[in-house]
């Protein structure tokens, strides 16, 4: 079964005492003031009960129904009281009565972090969701995530993990601040060649969260994003990624980055991504899908790239690396990659590039812009594969971002990559389907009619009737 728990730093969402109580294990809850709007399927309420030496109870928000709410007892604080609704049971002293009155309680996100999040998947035995479910992480943007790295390297025998924003705090396609859209921006190192989420993990997912790496210019950090080898099933879809620049160490940035091979038969899912503003500065390469390591099948669908810039005479920017091993499959559609800087050769500026011969890729409708060098272009990808549905050598004025100014387009607070209705990407892609969801555009908008190339979908004029619109959610 599928259960939501929430992620969040409010701790002290509403305090609110019970006022009935029907139904068992769990228990369907009325109270005596309006509980807050904040609170959500997946918070906690946590009651304490003085009558017995503040004995913990905590209960999981499972239904909400008017003004009615399902609690389901996940924890008694070791009192080895069993399972107890919350309301009759629980007691607190009246300072001005001197009498016994039912004791409130106060409901909470689940996690006051990723991290702790994290632990509790790692449990053998966890409380508040069964061993074998489907878990879904819901992050909250009661503040902005500051967790440097997060390492899911153990769901025991979990169906699957999630860790999505919530509805209502979803990025839409451009950044924002962690008050008004799930935000990850870390303060501190994740460790050289580690990700901010670290992923060793089958059946996982990570969706719709804004990661922002401006504040690590001086930090180790270089990837946002890695995959440590047992990823089978993986998705990572519909994030921004964002603003990485200085010099992280011994590596430059990979963002999105498989280190390990995976198996021959694992499958990975990378769709409708934002990656952009990614600035090595002292001799080092940088790129922003790297699964060249990964031995098994790749979902490259309908990302966009944009500014990435290497250091160093030999170095290299690339949007999307992919197939060195042999039993590598990579499916490569409906991309963009635009601006590449190079200190060196011309060929170093790299939007795809297929490793090696022996592997297997399929792609169509990808782009390159006119920074790309011509053998790893769209159509190329290093190995010649000469894809006649590739658009390359195109500008950024014909790829039509909806930035201010074009001028503007390499500061980095100054970056929007939805695309506008002049784009030479709408209606210029593939149809995929509705797998994994690649048909959720990066700002939540259901793909319809000819597909654009790239994260944002616009609706071509053929599929309105008369003339294309720009469809976001913000």
């Amino acid at each position: 079964m599928a259960t939501t728990v929430t992620i969040g730093s409010n701790q002290s969402i509403s305090a609110n005492t019970t006022s009935g109580t029907s139904g068992s294990g769990p228990y369907v809850i009325t109270f005596t003031s309006s509980v807050d709007s904040k609170v959500v399927v997946g918070d906690i309420y946590v009651i304490s009960d003085e009558a017995s030496h503040f004995s913990q109870h905590t209960y999981l928000v499972t239904v909400i129904s008017g003004s009615n709410y399902t609690l389901k007892q996940v924890d008694d604080g070791g009192a080895g009281m069993g399972d107890m609704t919350p309301h009759g049971n629980f007691y607190t002293m009246n300072d001005e009565t001197f009498e016994m009155e039912q004791a409130p309680g106060t409901f909470k996100r689940a996690f006051a972090d990723i991290g702790d999040f994290e632990v509790h998947v790692n449990l053998a035995s966890p409380k508040y969701f069964g061993s074998s479910d489907d878990v879904i992480g819901q992050m909250h943007a009661d503040s902005t995530f500051t967790d440097a790295r997060t390492y899911f390297d153990n769901s025991r025998s979990l169906s699957s993990v999630t860790l999505s924003a919530a509805d209502g705090q979803r990025h839409g396609g451009t950044d924002g601040a962690g008050t008004s859209q799930v935000v990850i921006e870390p303060t501190a190192n994740a460790g050289h060649n580690n990700g901010i989420i670290d992923i060793n993990i089958d059946n996982f997912i990570i969706e719709f969260v804004d990661i922002n790496l401006d504040s690590l210019d001086s930090r180790n950090t270089n990837k946002a994003i890695v995959l440590r080898g047992t990823n089978d099933d993986n998705i990572i879809r519909n994030n921004m990624i964002h603003d990485k620049n200085g010099n992280p160490g011994s590596d430059g940035p990979h963002i999105i980055h498989t280190a390990g091979a995976g198996g021959s038969s694992d499958t990975i899912s990378i769709l409708n991504n934002f990656i952009y503003n990614l600035e090595e500065t002292n001799n080092d390469s940088v790129s922003a899908i790297n699964v060249n390591a990964w031995s098994g099948t790749s979902n490259i669908y309908n990302n966009t790239i944009y500014n990435l810039t290497c250091a160093g005479s030999s170095k290299a920017s690339t949007g999307i690396v992919f197939g060195n091993p042999s039993s590598a499959v990579a499916n490569v559609k409906n991309n963009i990659v635009a601006l590449l800087t190079v200190v060196g050769t011309s060929t170093l500026a790299r939007a795809y590039a297929k490793w090696t011969s022996g592997s297997t890729a399929n792609t169509a409708n990808n782009l390159s812009d006119d920074t790309t060098h011509a053998t790893y272009d769209a159509a190329n990808m290093k190995q010649s594969l000469s894809d006649s549905s590739a658009l390359i050598g195109k500008t950024i004025s014909e790829i039509d971002f909806e930035s201010s100014a074009v001028a503007n387009e390499t500061q980095r607070d100054a970056v929007d990559l939805r695309i506008g209705s002049d784009s030479v990407c709408v209606g210029a892609g593939v149809d995929l389907g509705s797998t994994n969801g690649v048909n959720i555009d990066i700002a939540g908008t259901t793909r319809s009619g000819d597909w654009s190339i790239g994260a944002f979908h616009v609706a071509a004029a053929s599929d309105t009737g008369s003339s294309a619109f720009l469809m976001f959610v913000t």
